[in-house]
């Protein structure tokens, strides 16, 4: 539904991120407020669209127009030594997400004129977001004291060191983000008329929310590429007002990743803890893998199995504790769709089944996802997610109804843009510890139908976070 009419009203904003405009977007979310006053779903609602409507705006407004006259690759093929024609032919390509000919439009260039400096530097730029990291840095390096303008060596610095760490034994990097996001139920009250009381009404409530990662990574000498890694990863949100969703996940995880011809296995461990409210709910160790086949370079096929052994704790807002302690067993598995360099969908399937320490708790749920994101050149780009799942309980846990089975069908869907705060303000020197943060806006809904009334929940948010990426 979200994502329906997230399309439906982005259409043309969609087409101007791909063209490149120098007309600006402005959206006035006050006035929409002011103007939907007393309707408090349709405001909020509103609002948050209004501020994914804003991104996609900005994104188009600082690149120069794609000439009306598209290059075709046949008019290279019949002049394969025209230098300006291919250079304009790898503009456009980089700006359609298509990579690859751009990579071979500027290798034909490099062969006439060794050197055109700006034009090695645009290629080693291509081979390092084709993920030729060894190629990418060659080419840099070649540059090395050619003279470049400030903005071109600066360039070329910042890329040959993210290459070099890539081209490393061993390569640490973190990731912090730290955005808000608005709820309009994030109490999780029951949408059911005949259930909701004074004082217990949805109510919409802002939140403070972050996300950590820490990775490091080691090279076995295989001379296959495989490594040994350990991440950690870490999650909080603390409403405003609604204690009863705050909520802090950690996870650490360790393992290896062992690379075939055309196959990767990722074996590992972790252990999990969750505290909701403030208070310790649960803790998990597993283990678990992953496999990937990639059958051609649009079609990957992924498996995965992971074991779970989960521990609950006695709370002051549930006495269930550990009757919900069991084991959890999960396989999943799909596929991943390149048609081009600049789209990529991915189709999963998952399956889980929990055996806990009273049967109200155990289930099995299955769900399937959809998955896809448009990059649109310097960094911009547009996420749509559409989840469904179903789990079903199997008996009555007592807590929630001593009499009907719980079973819950529920629907999400995520809309979100994003781009490089130095795309968004072009016209702003930004300092090199600001340009590649990444700001993205972001739209979610979720419905859960249950069989228990009290747990119909429906529950619309927004979000805005900016992410910072660190490599050491």
């Amino acid at each position: 539904m979200i994502v329906l009419l997230f399309d439906s009203c982005t259409q043309q904003q969609d087409i101007r991120a791909r063209n490149f405009g120098t007309d600006k977007l402005h959206i006035s979310m006050v006035n929409m407020l002011k103007l939907l006053g007393n309707f408090r779903e349709l405001r909020v609602f509103c609002g948050l669209l209004g501020a994914v409507l804003l991104l996609p705006g900005i994104i188009g407004a600082s690149v120069s127009p794609v000439s009306a006259q598209e290059i075709t690759f046949e008019e290279i093929l019949h002049n394969p030594n025209d230098i300006q024609l291919n250079l304009e032919y790898a503009r456009q390509e980089v700006a359609s997400g298509r990579l690859q000919q751009a990579a071979s439009a500027l290798e034909r260039i490099l062969l006439q004129k060794p050197n055109w400096d700006s034009v090695r530097l645009f290629y080693g730029i291509v081979l390092y977001r084709l993920g030729d990291m060894q190629g990418a840095e060659r080419e840099l390096t070649l540059l090395e004291g050619r003279g470049l303008s400030p903005s071109q060596e600066k360039d070329r610095i910042k890329y040959l060191a993210r290459t070099r760490h890539e081209n490393s034994d061993t390569r640490i990097s973190s990731q912090i983000t730290v955005g808000g996001r608005l709820d309009t139920n994030p109490g999780r009250i029951s949408s059911d008329p005949a259930f909701q009381t004074p004082g217990l009404d949805e109510e919409d409530d802002v939140a403070v929310t972050a996300s950590t990662q820490f990775r490091v990574e080691s090279n076995i000498p295989t001379g296959q590429g495989d490594y040994w890694f350990f991440q950690s990863n870490s999650n909080i949100t603390e409403f405003k007002d609604t204690e009863n969703a705050d909520l802090f996940l950690s996870k650490v995880q360790t393992g290896f990743a062992f690379h075939g011809k055309d196959v990767k296995f990722v074996p590992y461990a972790f252990f999990g803890k969750s505290l909701l409210q403030h208070e310790n709910f649960r803790n998990s160790w597993g283990a678990g893998a992953r496999g990937y086949w990639a059958i051609n370079p649009q079609i990957e096929l992924f498996a995965a199995g992971e074991y779970a052994d989960q521990n609950y704790h006695l709370t002051s807002f549930s006495p269930v504790g550990s009757q919900r302690d069991g084991t959890k067993v999960t396989g999943r598995g799909g596929i991943i769709w390149r048609p081009t360099d600049s789209q990529k969908f991915t189709f999963e399937g998952k399956v889980s089944r929990k055996d806990a320490s009273f049967d109200g708790f155990s289930y099995d749920h299955y769900s399937i996802e959809v998955k896809s994101l448009t990059l649109f050149g310097e960094g911009r780009f547009l996420t749509l997610t559409a989840h469904h799942s179903d789990t079903q309980y199997d008996q009555p846990d007592l807590f929630n109804s001593f009499s009907i089975t719980r079973q819950d069908d529920r629907l999400y869907a995520r809309a979100a843009v994003g781009a490089p705060l130095q795309t968004l303000l072009p016209d702003f020197e930004l300092p090199e510890l600001l340009e590649d943060i990444v700001a993205q806006v972001g739209v979610n809904w979720t419905k859960q139908d249950s069989t228990i009334n009290t747990l119909d929940i429906e529950n619309l948010s927004g979000d805005i976070m900016f992410t910072k990426r660190i490599e050491y």
